[in-house]
């Protein structure tokens, strides 16, 4: 069993490899083809979730299109993406996974596939009275985010994605974008309108049925 896992994971380190060197060559000409979602959507094991081909395409348009450090809150795909589109400049890219064990996996990948400058920080859900989310790290010195990709903690736990903007607001920049996944789902919407009484903000919904928005400062 431990030798067919190493296998499987060699496979798709091989795979991924392939699919970043075509990632590498689309934020080289500025825009990320259909396709290449496809591909990588295939290698990371994602080609069920339809839906999420749109949403990883828009994440990396926008990431060619930003600067300045990004956050993703929770992992996956658009790991792998993101690190891919950030490679080459060294940008600053900090990832909170709660999953101890799929943390574990992801930086074995990441490690192998060369993605140095990614900071992976393992980050467990701690109770903040009201809602629960992810233990941040103090980011000493850290310059603000330009960019934020919410896509955890998952909207089973009390509060959901909730916990960004209190705990994580005065580390975001004025000009910040979060991309909001789910936002077809109520609870999402929710946490947008509990934002909204705390900070003036924009947001616009995007992708099928609205699955997902983007929320600027005004």
């Amino acid at each position: 069993m431990i030798r067919f896992k190493q296998q499987r994971l060699a496979l798709k380190g091989w795979l991924l490899t392939l699919v970043s060197g075509r990632l590498k060559l689309a934020a080289q000409r500025g825009a990320i083809s259909r396709i290449d979602i496809f591909f990588l959507a295939i290698a990371w094991g994602n080609i069920g979730y339809a839906a999420g081909i749109s949403y990883l395409r828009h994440v990396g348009e926008r990431v060619l299109k930003s600067k300045g450090p990004i956050l993703e809150c929770g992992s996956g795909a658009t790991t792998l993406l993101i690190a891919t589109l950030t490679q080459t400049e060294q940008r600053q890219f900090v990832v909170f996974e709660h999953n101890l064990e799929w943390y574990r996996h992801l930086r074995q990948i990441l490690k192998q596939l060369g993605f140095h400058h990614v900071k992976l920080i393992h980050a467990p859900l701690v109770d903040y009275g009201d809602f629960r989310w992810y233990k941040a790290p103090t980011l000493n010195r850290h310059p603000p985010f330009e960019l934020v990709i919410c896509d955890g903690p998952p909207g089973s736990i009390p509060g959901g994605r909730y916990g960004l903007l209190p705990i994580m607001g005065d580390q975001l920049s004025t000009s910040c974008l979060i991309l909001l996944d789910d936002t077809h789902r109520k609870a999402e919407r929710h946490i947008i309108t509990s934002w909204r009484r705390q900070r003036c903000l924009r947001f616009n919904r995007l992708g099928y049925l609205g699955s997902y928005s983007e929320v600027e400062f005004c």
